[in-house]
């Protein structure tokens, strides 16, 4: 939690407009003119276009987000962002720029006015000054300070990376989460997590902002066609409208007309509202025509709105086809014309250019037919003022062509001014409901969840580590598993020497291992009590190597070695004989060469300790090609004849029973058998093996023994007592 950068969110609101909270809610004041409709939008769409690269390109570059600079902490050495608390600002000559750069520089600021430039990856250190202007690999640029905290950075570094444009519009895409705030409203949020609050506000109320140009771009787009086109329009009648009023001033100059006659002017009262109705008609077949001509000329271009069709229908496809388009251009604007929206979308765009054409052509059927009709009724009233002179006929013709040109030049007059309108007065499309703000906590790192997490992983990982190594761990712990799988009892445990070299017991020797073998001792008297046999012997084995039998051997053998007894001490592990090595002594002639050689006597391989004179030692000798025939040789048993006519004890160390056989054909000269387990060494599984052996009786008399017993276990009583030797913990040891 003190490295971690802190996180915050920050959180813009807006408000997609419908219909009735759109443009025309702003401009209720011109409801009369008939000014164009906001067409309603689905939000998801909008959603897409908030989305979209080209709108946070735009944001990229206004805010210069390509450009980060970094400074280290006081304590952790960490970078953290400067945005808009940086002591300098970058500034590069754009004719010099190379497209898309990538480097990261180091500005070591060494007073006011000086500093030094280093670009990473490279050896070159430039010497600057602020307001000069500084080559580099990636182009040249311009280092300004910031006064109101340059004074706080010097003799500190300053660490500038650039990134291609693309780059972070890329990152920024991925991290602004945009959504609708509830499905059945108009509402969409705008969020981002950042470490600095002040940029990530600028970002989404620049998003905010671009969003709102393009969309207002695009409405522009449709009254600046529609414009055009009524502009375009307006000319061609102009044009049409002089050349009919210079005909009426010809044709009256030249036949001397002036007014209408009394009767004349009471016909055509009469025949007012059949006239309204013609020039009603020709205005609608004007329009008609003068939209399938536009259809013609431009393929692509968005159609002009409001021109008066008097059929709902046409109005209606007018305008989902510029809707269309306009989505068409938006979709375009991030990818090509291959894209299969892009297709479905000019599709329907050519299916909507078809329906209109439909429409068109069946509205045209409709006012010629309704123009002929009005034309019969014409032909009435001509019939009835026929007998007005002819020139005076003449005249009104050329006057009512007049007077259709006039109106439909007043109309597309008043729809230029409509328009001219709706152009200056685009209002955005998405109303700002609660501009970017920031949490007041930070959302990373969340300090409860964390020291909560970190309370429980250190009650956990102990368990787990502690569960999983008893669980994977099949070796003995302690005397309470043995019991528990064997019925054998135990005749001494004996604690860990603590020592690196081999452990042999002195004859004054008060140390608690000494004391474990004198206990050791005495159960062994216990235990060889009913054996008849005035020589004990005494046979240690186990399962595996390194379980200890020569250590047990040699120290038992020492132990059992008083003044009034003898001991004979024999190494018969033939494959693998340690005795000597672990008593210090050297090699001698031993059992192997006194069964092979018979001109050897006992005597001859018998090994005297000065220092314990009841101890005899009897080497294995040399390690014979096949142990078996040595311990089943006639030899052999004169040998232990003669042994026990001369010693009070044999002691027999014979390697791992588990391992070979050795053990089990000695077992009719033993009356002892000492199976020795190691705590925290030998396997649980392998105590099936002196399982067996007593319950299948190979031996007469079986025992365990437990070495390296860990006496500082709370399974066990601790320290020895009373016997003059305790070593006491060191302070810090737990």
């Amino acid at each position: 939690m003190k490295y971690t950068p802190v996180q915050y969110k920050v959180n813009a609101t807006i408000l997609i407009k419908s219909e009735k909270s759109g443009m025309l809610s702003e401009l209720s004041a011109f409801e009369d003119l008939s000014i164009v409709k906001n067409n309603n939008k689905e939000v998801e769409n909008e959603i897409e276009i908030l989305k979209s690269r080209p709108l946070f390109k735009n944001v990229v570059k206004k805010l210069n987000l390509n450009y980060q600079y970094f400074a280290k902490t006081k304590f952790s050495k960490r970078l953290v962002e400067l945005y808009d608390n940086t002591p300098i600002k970058i500034i590069f000559k754009e004719d010099s720029l190379i497209v898309d750069p990538f480097a990261n520089f180091i500005i070591s600021i060494h007073s006011k006015n000086d500093f030094t430039i280093t670009e990473e990856g490279y050896d070159s250190i430039k010497n600057g000054v602020f307001g000069q202007v500084i080559s580099t690999r990636i182009g040249s640029l311009i280092i300004n300070p910031n006064p109101d905290y340059l004074d706080s950075f010097i003799e500190n570094e300053i660490f500038l990376s650039i990134k291609p444009v693309m780059d972070i519009v890329e990152d920024y895409k991925s991290r602004v989460s945009i959504g609708l705030v509830h499905q059945d409203a108009n509402v969409i949020s705008l969020s981002l997590n950042t470490t600095v609050k002040a940029k990530a506000k600028d970002i989404l109320n620049g998003l905010v902002e671009e969003y709102n140009i393009d969309a207002a771009n695009d409405k522009n787009q449709i009254y600046e066609n529609t414009a055009s086109f009524i502009k375009e329009r307006l000319s061609i009648i102009n044009t049409e409208l002089s050349d009919i009023e210079q005909g009426v001033e010809v044709f009256k100059t030249s036949h001397n007309l002036t007014n209408v006659t009394s009767e004349t002017e009471l016909f055509l009262e009469r025949s007012s509202e059949n006239k309204k109705g013609v020039l009603e008609t020709n205005t609608q077949l004007g329009l008609v025509d003068f939209m399938n001509e536009y259809l013609k000329e431009n393929k692509e271009s968005l159609l002009p709105v409001n021109l008066g069709f008097s059929e709902e229908s046409i109005i209606r496809i007018i305008a989902q086809y510029n809707e269309t388009a306009l989505r068409r251009d938006e979709v375009l604007k991030s990818t090509t014309l291959k894209n299969p929206i892009v297709i479905r979308l000019n599709e329907k765009l050519q299916s909507l250019k078809l329906s209109l054409k439909q429409s068109l052509d069946n509205q045209k059927k409709t006012l010629k037919i309704k123009l002929k009709d009005l034309q019969r009724q014409d032909s009435v009233m001509n019939a009835k003022i026929a007998s007005l002179p002819k020139k005076e006929r003449e005249l009104r013709d050329i006057v009512r062509q007049q007077e259709i040109k006039e109106t439909l030049y007043l109309y597309l007059l008043q729809k230029r001014e409509e328009t001219a309108i709706s152009l200056a007065a685009t209002v955005s499309s998405a109303k700002v409901i609660e501009k970017a703000y920031s949490s007041k906590n930070p959302i990373k790192p969340k300090k409860r969840i964390v020291l909560l997490a970190a309370f429980m992983a250190a009650f956990l990982i102990p368990i787990m580590i502690l569960f999983f190594k008893d669980l994977l761990d099949v070796k003995i712990k302690d005397k309470k598993e043995i019991q528990k799988k064997l019925d054998i009892p135990i005749v001494a445990e004996i604690p860990n020497t603590n020592t690196k070299g081999n452990f042999i017991i002195a004859k004054d020797d008060r140390s608690i291992v000494a004391e474990a073998f004198r206990i050791f001792e005495s159960n062994l008297k216990f235990l060889l009590s009913e054996s008849n046999n005035q020589t004990k012997t005494i046979l240690v084995t186990s399962s595996i190597t390194g379980e200890g039998k020569s250590f047990i051997s040699a120290n038992l053998s020492i132990i059992l070695a008083d003044p009034d007894k003898k001991v004979a001490l024999l190494g018969l592990d033939l494959r693998s004989p340690k005795i000597l090595e672990y008593l210090n002594l050297e090699s001698a002639k031993g059992i192997t060469n006194y069964v092979s050689d018979k001109n050897l006597n006992l005597e001859d391989i018998i090994i005297n300790l000065d220092n314990i004179p009841n101890l005899d030692i009897i080497n294995s000798g040399i390690i014979p090609p096949n142990p078996i025939d040595i311990l089943k040789s006639k030899r052999l048993q004169e040998l232990f004849v003669k042994l026990k006519s001369q010693y009070d004890y044999i002691i027999i160390d014979t390697p791992p029973i588990n391992l070979v056989a050795d053990p089990l054909l000695l077992a009719d000269y033993v009356d002892l058998c000492i199976y020795v387990v190691r705590l925290g060494y030998s396997d649980r599984e392998l105590l099936s093996v002196p399982e067996n052996l007593y319950k299948n009786k190979r031996f007469s008399n079986i025992s365990i023994l437990l070495n390296d017993v860990n006496i500082n276990s709370k399974k066990y009583y601790g320290s020895p007592y009373g016997y003059g030797y305790s070593k006491p913990k060191s302070w810090w040891k737990f």
